[in-house]
């Protein structure tokens, strides 16, 4: 352990109960700030699965938590491992009592055992479980074993009041002596400066302790016991390893603006004045603005500074003092117990204000973004931690987790991808290949030479995505558009003079890059080349980019062929998948071979030189010329690797994955490849009505498709020659062909790569069902299914689940279903899916159709797939424009669809499957149901919701009230912060399908007794719980009062709510609050809830959460926030 650079924290703590969410919190924050990398904590006292997943859903992101569940109400433990530690063959083991976890694993070659024990109060308990704990102490591993003993083994580590020595303190002595163990804190404790780790009144103890091997004792180091506020124990915390200064856990070149800081007008006053002096420059503007920017930076890191230090002044006063009150305590046991008292009262004050704080911001993120769940809700904590730590590599033929080591490969493999390499041997053939490419005609280029002007640098600041990572220095998309009035003449300052210079700012060249893996398999993450770089670029040089983007994409459509989709607006992914499945579709007695070309490194591979060669070929003018030009000269990154930055790589090949322009450069990149594909004679293509398809390209996804073997071997003898002058390479191994039709032989290895006889997987899509594609839904829909299920427990109200099937569920099927063919069996199958997820139950309330329509017309909005299905095939046939794709539709469908397509044939319609079976029969589908003349001009959105209007007629409970006020109810609910139960609970109230009484009879369910209310003898309607049953009548005739409104209630307000234009006061959101608490009060009394709560006090508890949201700071109260003081004050019954 001396000669290693390892340096490990262990830490353990008695927390005395962690049930409470607001011990929670404070041990969540102790830890964050501690960040030790192993932890034991003791007595959680948390039983159930559930509470446990519940506390250490914060932390398992950084950390393996191994939980002991406690007996009854005493015990619990958990172990915390952080991942970062690169420890092997993880072991552990846990007893059932929850006083005992016990650790195995390897790490740096050296087997260790971290055990965390709570032992019993009674002595003798405690002699039978030091006898059990020895079991695990004889070993030859390095134990680290901690936890609260319950137990001194030395008369000075307990004051005179304290429980002296027993039998089960001669008994740990005699086992820590034989197991060769060291007491840490005893060799330690004089120069810590607290003796003690529990102080109770004037009763102190060392009892919470720290065991380790005598081996590693030389190693031991930073021994503290630190008082913690929230329980009578002391955090005790040693390092192991190497002596050093921890380093600091922020990283000033990763340094970031902090969002809130653009709402602070100190901060804005300053930015304003640092724009003065860059305006008041005539010249060197550019330097001026490198200068702004370094002030901005300053500025923010000042302002932030000073609002936590201000922030957090108190807090670590107060620590100060607790630590030295407790260091005197040690000393004079007594005479600081109640000052110790009063400050951990007043930390827990403090704390508690924290708290309070933090669920307000987590309430009203859930009350005001329940409807936008994200991924991350999903829990992907694991995979989202690996992506950003790399713990081993292979480096040199041997596997290192030394950060050094680890960032030195990195810097040496992408130094040698980035870096400048040798003239390609065939670089003077690249003219033959560039005099294939078209030019842009004189008048086009002199429109793009035009100077840049102000609306296109607004535009393009206009267009930034928000809440993205930001460059090398720092300053997010939101600065840019908050400031976007001041800074656009300046940057337009600044652009215009780069260009007289042919120099753009130094911070525009520079650019930080973060590594992505490839793969989910550990093994190939410990290769270099397991993992994509992404560049993060600095905004300011994105607006400029943008702004050559938006020109170049004017005039890409006549340099690129529509072989190219990738980057191109107009162009689809989609129609590459269409075309290589409409091939295997006709071939027939035919044959076509499909080349799919792995280009390796790719984009990273792109010599600049033969990209300017293009640009100039292509005669792009002076303002794209040189912005690319500039935009790569001399340009620079540096690796983000574990929260560290590398040194500079030069950049003098590839296009930045993260840079605007890269699509469009890469294609133009590719583009004379392609074209010496389609123009060469000795290729010959699939050739289907005189149209003849020989290559489609999305991005480096590459396809090709060949007649015979001859032109196989061309295309690899050509792709062979581009790589040569170009600087490209293919990786063979990885390239992938396919023989489909009638062919004599069909060789698993063909001309230098691997072959097969049955389409593949192509951009996402497995064309082997391109015939048959029931039996790839029917997995999809049982993998769809166990996703589904992930979502069900969450709290969520019934439109976010809704959207949750819309935005995650929904995308994978629906790429796919756009160029696969689907039954309606299988989309039934989907739905089912979807609608049990939103009821949370195998039972449908109500008809299904009713979920599709929109939340305007009294659905939930769920996507009707097999709407979007008709739709799709219609738009395939009608706005079709790729020549290939247009004569298969005019050859296979004219005869079938003769009121749509013109054909000179009179032959019987084929029969046919699959695909294109869907598209005549969407086109039939909505022929029977809409004009020809709606059909030519209808767009997608609008057929489609004509389609769910046809297709799912208004239901029973909105027809009855059609000519009601307030039919945008649901609308409105949707868009409340209120709790997600009470908009689930409104939707079922507004759909009649709330389970009263009589509801559940209908639908065959057994009530007991009778279907009436218990107190008033009449049947339990929704109008009799909501309007006329006592509870109900007392409750809104107090709150009407209170409030001084008449809510007019009637069955149709109860329903939609009305509101009047005039009104100030949000009147339907105290309506639907109350109608809730009637609900929830009835609920109690019907399953015999013991603690039964009436109208009033649901009615003032939900309302005081909702107040939470409204009024969490001054500038987001409103003008009607009195009413909530009025309502907490109304009468009781």
């Amino acid at each position: 352990l001396r000669d290693s650079n390892m340096s490990l924290s262990f830490a353990t703590l008695n927390v005395r109960g962690l049930a409470s969410s607001r011990k929670q919190y404070q041990l969540q924050r102790l830890v964050e700030d501690e960040q030790p990398d192993f932890l034991a904590v003791q007595e959680t006292k948390l039983q159930t699965e559930e509470n446990i997943e519940r506390a250490l859903r914060p932390y398992l992101r950084r950390y393996e938590v191994a939980a002991s569940h406690a007996a009854g109400r005493s015990g619990g433990c958990f172990l915390f491992l952080r991942k970062s530690v690169n420890y092997e063959n993880l072991q552990v083991v846990i007893d059932e009592c929850g006083r005992f976890i016990s650790c195995d694993f390897t790490l740096s070659d050296v087997q260790w055992r971290v055990i965390c024990i709570y032992a019993p109060n009674n002595a003798k308990d405690r002699e039978v479980f030091f006898q059990f704990l020895r079991n695990y102490l004889e070993c030859d591993k390095v134990i680290v074993c901690m936890g609260d003993f319950n137990c001194v083994c030395d008369e000075r580590d307990s004051t005179g009041a304290a429980t002296s020595g027993d039998s089960s303190s001669r008994l740990l002595k005699e086992i820590v002596n034989v197991c060769g163990l060291e007491d840490v804190g005893a060799l330690c404790t004089i120069r810590s400066g607290v003796r003690y780790t529990h102080f109770q009144n004037t009763s102190h103890a060392r009892l919470d302790r720290i065991y380790v091997t005598v081996d590693v004792l030389r190693t031991v180091h930073g021994y503290r016991v630190q008082p913690i506020f929230f329980t009578d124990h002391c955090l005790v915390s040693v390092k192991i390893g190497r002596k050093e200064s921890r380093a600091s856990r922020f990283n000033w070149q990763l340094w970031k603006l902090n969002r809130t800081l653009l709402n602070d007008k100190l901060f804005a006053t300053t930015v304003a004045e640092l724009l003065r002096g860059v305006v008041e420059k005539e010249t060197c503007i550019r330097e001026a603005w490198e200068g702004f920017k370094e002030g901005v930076k300053l500025a923010a890191v000042e302002r932030a500074s000073n609002i936590t230090f201000q922030a957090r002044a108190r807090e670590r006063q107060l620590k100060q003092d607790l630590n030295a009150l407790c260091r005197v305590e040690c000393e004079r046991p007594g005479t600081c117990s109640d000052d110790i008292r009063h400050i951990k009262m007043e930390l827990d004050q403090i704390y508690n204000e924290k708290y309070k704080g933090a669920v307000v911001r987590a309430r009203s993120e859930k009350f005001l973004l329940g409807e936008q769940p994200t991924k991350r809700a999903l829990a992907e904590e694991k995979k989202y931690a690996l992506t950003r730590e790399i713990r081993e590599i292979e480096y040199k033929g041997k596997i290192s987790s030394d950060k050094d080591v680890i960032e030195e490969a990195f810097v040496e493999y992408f130094g040698k991808l980035f870096g400048e390499k040798p003239t390609p041997v065939g670089f003077r053939k690249f003219k033959d290949f560039l005099s294939l490419m078209p030019k842009l005609d004189e008048e086009v280029t002199t429109w793009l030479e035009g100077e840049i002007t102000l609306g296109e640098v607004e535009q393009a600041i206009d267009s930034l995505a928000r809440q993205k990572t930001p460059g090398p220095d720092g300053l997010c998309a939101e600065f840019y558009q908050t400031f976007k009035n001041a800074l656009s003449p300046v940057l337009l300052a600044v652009f215009n003079e780069s260009f007289e210079n042919y120099c753009l700012p130094r911070s525009f060249v520079e650019a930080h890059t973060i590594l992505i893996p490839k793969s989910e398999d550990l093994s190939k993450r410990l290769s270099v080349t397991g993992y994509r770089p992404i560049t993060l670029c600095n905004i300011d040089y994105k607006i400029f980019t943008k702004i050559i983007t938006r020109r170049l994409q004017c005039v890409i459509r006549d340099l690129i062929g529509d072989h190219q989709t990738c980057g191109i607006k107009g162009r689809s992914i989609q129609t590459n998948i269409h075309i290589a499945r409409s091939i295997f579709e006709t071939v027939g007695r035919d044959k076509v071979a499909m080349i799919q070309l792995d280009l390796e490194k790719a984009f990273d591979r792109v010599r600049h030189d033969v990209l300017k060669s293009i640009l100039l070929h292509v005669n792009v003018g002076k303002v794209v010329l040189k912005g690319v030009d500039m935009a790569y000269k001399g340009c620079t990154t540096r690796l983000v690797l574990n929260n560290n930055v590398s040194k500079k790589i030069a950049v003098l090949s590839s296009v930045r994955q993260g840079c605007p322009l890269s699509p469009l450069l890469f294609a133009l990149y590719l583009e004379p490849f392609c074209v010496s594909v389609i123009t060469s004679k000795n290729i010959r293509g699939f050739l289907f009505n005189n149209v003849e398809v020989k290559v489609s390209a999305y991005a480096d996804d590459v396809a090709i498709f060949c007649k015979d073997e001859e032109s196989v071997m061309e295309t690899v003898v050509l792709t062979k020659e581009y790589c040569n002058a170009t600087g490209a390479a293919v990786n063979w191994g990885k390239c992938c062909g396919v023989w489909h039709g009638r062919w004599a032989l069909k060789p698993h290895y063909f001309a230098g790569f691997n072959w097969e006889a049955t389409p593949c997987t192509y951009l996402g899509v497995p064309l082997e069902y391109y015939k048959v594609s029931t039996p790839y839904w029917t997995e999809l829909a049982k993998d769809l299914k166990t996703k589904a299920d992930t979502w069900v427990s969450r709290n969520l109200s019934i439109f976010a689940r809704a959207t949750v099937c819309n935005i995650f569920l929904i995308a994978k099927i629906w790429y796919i279903m756009q160029v696969l063919a689907c039954t309606r069996m299988s989309i039934q199958k989907f739905h089912r899916v979807f609608a049990t997820l939103i009821w949370r139950s195998g039972w449908e309330r109500m008809r299904r159709d009713n979920l599709f329509r929109s939340v305007k017309s009294g659905g939930l909005g769920l996507s009707h797939l097999f709407v979007r299905k008709i739709v799709s095939r219609f738009f395939f046939l009608r706005d079709q424009n790729h020549p290939f794709l247009r004569a298969i539709i005019q050859v296979r469908l004219a005869n079938s669809l003769p009121a749509v397509l013109v054909t000179s044939e009179c032959t019987e319609p084929p029969c046919f499957s699959g695909y294109l079976k869907e598209v005549k029969d969407a086109v039939l589908f909505l022929q029977a149901r809409f004009s020809m003349d709606y059909l030519g001009s209808v767009t997608k959105k609008k057929l489609s919701r004509d389609l769910i209007e046809l297709l799912s007629p208004a239901p029973l409970y909105r027809s009855l009230y059609s000519q009601c006020p307030g039919q945008d109810v649901l609308q409105r609910v949707k868009r409340m912060c209120v709790p997600p139960g009470v908009k689930s609970f409104f939707f079922k109230l507004h759909s009649e399908t709330l389970p009263v009484k009589p509801w559940l009879r209908d639908k065959g369910i057994f009530v007991p007794w009778s279907v009436d209310c218990l107190p008033c003898k009449t049947p339990e309607t929704i109008e009799h719980v909501f309007i006329y049953c006592w509870d109900a009548v007392f409750f809104w005739d107090i709150l009407q009062r209170t409030m001084k409104k008449d809510f007019m209630l009637s069955p149709e307000t109860i329903r939609y709510l009305p509101v009047e234009e005039s009104d100030t006061v949000p009147y339907d959101l105290f309506m639907i609050l109350g109608l809730f608490s009637i609900w929830k009060t009835r609920m109690e009394f019907r399953h015999a809830d013991p603690k039964i709560k009436s109208v009033q006090k649901h009615f003032i508890d939900i309302v005081n959460e909702v107040q939470t949201v409204y009024c969490r700071t001054p500038e987001t109260t409103p003008e009607w926030a009195h009413l909530f003081s009025k309502i907490k004050n109304m009468r009781e019954l």
